[in-house]
């Protein structure tokens, strides 16, 4: 082999060697740190696991209350009647005139494609109502919203759309009211033989 030959074979030698080096260190590089993600991923998990264990208690606390408070009605039209029936109660109690009432029927969203989406089971039911109310005093109404809006009655205001009517401070308002339960079963009555 020519001096020429050996120089050449020790350059490429070294350049292969070079380039192995290089290679195999951005593998480990990044190799390491890809580890280094996933530990910092397993130690948040961690941390919520034990967060959630620490927090046992206190959750446990809150499903016995939602088991001793939530409503339970039979059907939708049941808890459909006893929400109107408590909008009317608490409006009479404020002198509040409303319109006629309108029960809202449940929907499904609708997806990008068309066809309903399947949505997650839920832990409530709602059944809901929508309300109109026209030339009414400012101080009556919130006070009837405050009034109906108590923990333990599960109802809540999904839509509120509110506009000046234009005599006396008075207001117009649109309320959709929204009662959570849950639904009970209805025992099934059997014909004994």
């Amino acid at each position: 082999m020519k001096k020429s030959e050996k120089v050449l074979l020790g350059i490429f030698a070294a350049i292969f060697i070079g380039v192995a080096l290089i290679g195999g260190g951005a593998f480990a590089f990044r190799t390491y740190f890809e580890v280094q993600d996933e530990v910092e991923l397993l130690r948040d998990r961690l941390s919520s696991m034990n967060l959630a264990v620490s927090q046992g208690t206190e959750w446990a606390e809150r499903h016995d209350w939602l088991d001793e408070n939530a409503p339970s009605f039979t059907s939708n039209k049941e808890a459909s009647a006893r929400l109107l029936d408590a909008i009317m109660q608490a409006a009479q109690k404020h002198s509040l005139d409303i319109g006629t009432p309108q029960f809202l029927e449940p929907t499904a969203a609708i997806g990008p494609d068309g066809m309903p989406v399947e949505e997650e089971e839920t832990h409530f039911d709602k059944a809901a109502v929508k309300t109109i109310l026209t030339g009414v005093t400012e101080q009556a109404f919130y006070t009837w919203l405050h009034a109906l809006q108590q923990p333990k009655s599960f109802i809540g205001i999904t839509r509120l759309q509110i506009n000046p009517s234009g005599t006396n401070k008075t207001i117009n308002a649109e309320v959709e009211f929204t009662q959570f339960y849950r639904e009970k079963s209805v025992p099934k009555v059997t014909k004994a033989n």
